[in-house]
């Protein structure tokens, strides 16, 4: 739909994949442990199904810290007929996406960039880099489960090393005081403990949407989508868009709705 909706404009479009992989995604394993024979144990990756949409993007950039994942992209996508159209890099996230939003001209493109990290590395300058370019559209997969709620403790307590990870990844020490209340509930002996935590994995992703309204002058969907299968999310997918022309906001509203609807909720995934 991005893609449909550019292609009359003049501009050039890019793709930036920050954790780009290998191009396949493992699935589950079925409840009963075991996969059927008819039924796939892998499915087409993000940089996968960017490569392949049509009509292709001008540009792609697969970014990925292993380099045996960079090499299993390089082979896979080498005779494909949008190869030419890629580049490879290998090293961390942050830095690329962060001198590709500083070195890139901005007035004649327009891109989309997914930041779906395994958990907290990415970190907040990124963030500010992409909206900053005001032509760029930014899909993250917020690890507000994995990377936040895990890591506050039931009494308020959190590790040095978490609490900083957790300031990287929001940009603000303001979480502390919104996430951790002192408490009033009192233990058998009627003692009352200092602090208690009050986040919970949507409350978290509710307040990074706040800190991306921040940074983004396009706008953020408010929605968010929930993905995992533990008992509370790991990830909230969510949506900013740095262009604020009006134009822009309508069409990045209509392609982030179209998104949210397409969400399987009952395994946690998009389809």
């Amino acid at each position: 739909m991005y893609q449909k909706a550019l292609s009359n404009t003049g501009l050039k479009t890019l793709y930036i994949d920050g954790f780009a992989g290998s191009g396949e995604v493992p699935l589950a394993d079925h409840e009963d442990g075991l996969f059927d024979d008819d039924v796939k144990s892998v499915m087409a990756g993000s940089a996968d199904r960017a490569f392949n949409v049509s009509p292709a993007f001008a540009r792609y950039i697969f970014i990925d810290k292993r380099k045996a994942c960079i090499d299993a992209l390089k082979a896979k996508f080498e005779d494909g007929i949008n190869a030419h159209r890629v580049r490879h890099l290998v090293g961390d996230a942050n830095r690329h996406v962060q001198e590709l939003c500083a070195n890139e001209k901005w007035q004649f493109q327009r891109g989309v960039v997914l930041l779906d990290p395994f958990g907290s590395q990415v970190k907040w300058p990124t963030i500010e880099a992409i909206a900053a370019t005001e032509a760029l559209d930014l899909w993250y997969l917020f690890p507000a489960g994995l990377s936040i709620f895990r890591q506050i403790g039931k009494d308020g307590t959190v590790d040095p090393t978490h609490e900083q990870s957790i300031t990287r990844i929001v940009g603000t020490e303001d979480w502390k005081t919104a996430f951790i209340k002192p408490s009033k509930q009192g233990d058998l002996f009627g003692k009352v403990a200092a602090n208690e935590k009050v986040v919970t994995p949507e409350s978290a992703t509710e307040f990074m949407i706040e800190r991306l309204k921040t940074a983004f002058r396009g706008g953020v969907l408010e929605e968010m989508i929930p993905l995992g299968k533990h008992a509370y999310p790991s990830y909230y997918l969510l949506f900013a868009w740095g262009n604020p022309s009006t134009k822009a906001t309508a069409l990045a509203k209509k392609l982030s709705k179209a998104a949210v609807k397409a969400t399987d909720r009952k395994h946690g995934r998009l389809v």
